[in-house]
This record gives C-alpha cells, structure tokens and sequence, in this order.
C-alpha cells in the first residue's frame, strides 16, 4: 500500500494517525531453535542485528513475524 498526500486529512471517531517509521521491512522466523532475519529481497539481516535476534530467543518454533525495523532516537 503507498501513500497518497492530500491538502485534507479526514476527522472523526472512525479515523486516528499514526507516526510513518521508515526502515527495514524485514521478515523474522524461528525455526529448530534457530532466528533468522530476512529483507523483503530476501537479504540476511541476522547477523546485522543480533539485538533483535536475542530479543526473539523466547518465541516458539515455527513463527513468523513481519515487521519494519526502525531506529529511534
């Protein structure tokens, strides 16, 4: 989904906003006992950001998060 920009934001209960973080779309998985980090392009972002690996250590084998990897300062 891409972003579109306009002069008129919508208002109203039914509508909230939300901060666009812009990073690493990156895929996480967890399978026989090990974490691996993959870009969209399917580069390996495992090694790059071993405190994120560590994080996921406690998530049950077989899983898969989708996710952006952001950097906030």
């Amino acid at each position: 989904m891409l972003l579109l920009s306009s002069e008129d934001l919508p208002d109203g209960p039914g509508w909230i906003r939300e901060l666009k973080l812009d990073g690493y779309r990156t895929i996480a998985f967890k399978t026989a006992g090990r974490i691996h980090l993959r870009s969209r392009n399917d580069k390996d972002f495992t090694g790059r950001y071993a405190q994120i690996v560590k994080a996921l250590q406690p998530i049950l084998d077989e899983t898969v998060i989708d996710g952006e990897i952001v950097a906030v300062d």
